[in-house]
């Protein structure tokens, strides 16, 4: 009897482990990617001749999210209302995490559907209603297994993500100022499509703000030209944090030992800090109390079933926040609503999957505020 609890105890120990992979596989990144990769892999060795179909960035099939669609990304909270987008100041491009969460693949077929795209647009991509139009490109996005083993399927997949953004620039951008956001694989593409298609052309002028949230962005990003932000209405700059609960060291993984792209190629040595900039103050040093947070939104469920979109209420004042050694530190209390605690920070005080959602008032007003800044500054005389 002892030995049976023994071994159910065990079978609920490497579950949690799984389960905690398969969530920490939305970051993507270098070690995370690993604990995952113990439980299999694609059947096949990566072969570009034999990969899902490329989306054509003209057909509406190829967008997670598109305006005039009136999708999961234009819901928000009791009392908060979108900007019409008809006369919305600016746009963002927002490139989602890792949504498919099986290792049988080394790239995902955008036509496959994930039950975490509805998260994304309901956690994520609407906290810049507010300001923005929003656009969301689906791609081939590297599996989780592929993200540590993969290169050439990583690469594929940046492939896409710039391929989307030049027909976005081309077609729909019509000259507007633009926010870049990301999240997870979606911010380890966007610290490479900030250098090579926007830093040193005409379209930096444009840039708002880049929110590259959820991996490591290299804090030297200001030796190429383009600051990282320490300020709420400073503009044309890069913001970054990782979440994690004061005390704890697990999201480290996220930040250290990274390989990243760096002028021209990935590199694995010299790696210089993470960026951590607080959302709460908006500034690199100092920390922030909870009275200073006005909304946090839990975890997205799945949609109801009779097409209500509205988000719940937001959590005030939740937790407060700083910056310490490259992460972002919270202390989120376990008597907290519920949907702020998840097995990642159970087991590694990681709220990876609440980087936007904690702070997700303060994200909408500052995206606001710094559009705001912006026309003022390009305003002629």
């Amino acid at each position: 009897m002892r030995r049976r609890g023994i071994r159910k105890k065990a079978g609920l120990l490497a579950l949690a482990g799984c389960g905690a992979a398969v969530l920490l596989g939305m970051a993507g990144i270098g070690p995370v990617a690993t604990i995952f990769a113990i439980f299999g892999s694609p059947s096949q060795p990566f072969d570009a001749a034999h990969v899902p179909p490329a989306p054509d960035y003209a057909g509406a099939d190829a967008w997670l999210a598109f305006p005039e669609r009136g999708g999961l990304e234009r819901s928000t909270p009791p009392g908060i209302a979108a900007v019409d987008e008809a006369t919305a100041p600016a746009d963002v491009f927002f490139i989602h995490p890792t949504t498919y969460q099986q290792k049988d693949v080394w790239n995902v077929d955008y036509r496959v559907p994930s039950e975490f795209d509805d998260a994304v647009l309901l956690g994520q991509a609407s906290a810049f209603n507010g300001c923005c139009r929003i656009f969301v490109p689906h791609y081939r996005q590297a599996s989780l297994y592929a993200l540590e083993h993969g290169r050439p399927a990583v690469a594929l997949a940046y492939d896409d993500v710039a391929r989307a953004f030049r027909h976005y620039i081309a077609h729909e951008n019509g000259g507007r100022p633009f926010l870049i956001a990301a999240h997870s694989q979606g911010a380890m593409h966007a610290v490479r499509l900030l250098q090579a298609e926007i830093l040193g052309t005409p379209l930096q002028e444009r840039l708002v703000a880049a929110y590259v949230v959820g991996a490591y962005a290299p804090s030297n990003f200001g030796t190429i030209g383009l600051p990282v932000c320490d300020g709420p209405r400073e503009t044309g700059c890069i913001l970054s944090w990782n979440t994690s609960q004061t005390g704890r060291t697990g999201a480290f993984r996220l930040i250290r030992n990274q390989r990243y792209w760096w002028r021209g190629s990935e590199r694995t040595t010299g790696q210089p800090p993470a960026i951590c900039v607080n959302p709460l103050s908006w500034r690199r040093q100092g920390a922030a109390p909870a009275t200073s947070n006005p909304g946090s939104l839990p975890f997205p469920k799945r949609p109801a079933r009779d097409g209500d979109r509205r988000l719940p209420a937001l959590t005030p004042h939740l937790t407060g926040a700083r910056c310490d050694d490259g992460l972002l530190k919270v202390d989120i209390r376990w008597s907290a609503p519920g949907g702020f605690h998840d097995i990642l920070g159970l087991l590694y005080g990681s709220y990876h999957l609440g980087d936007y959602g904690i702070f997700h008032a303060a994200i909408r007003r500052n995206a606001a505020e710094r559009v705001e800044a912006w026309e003022a500054g390009h305003r002629k005389p």
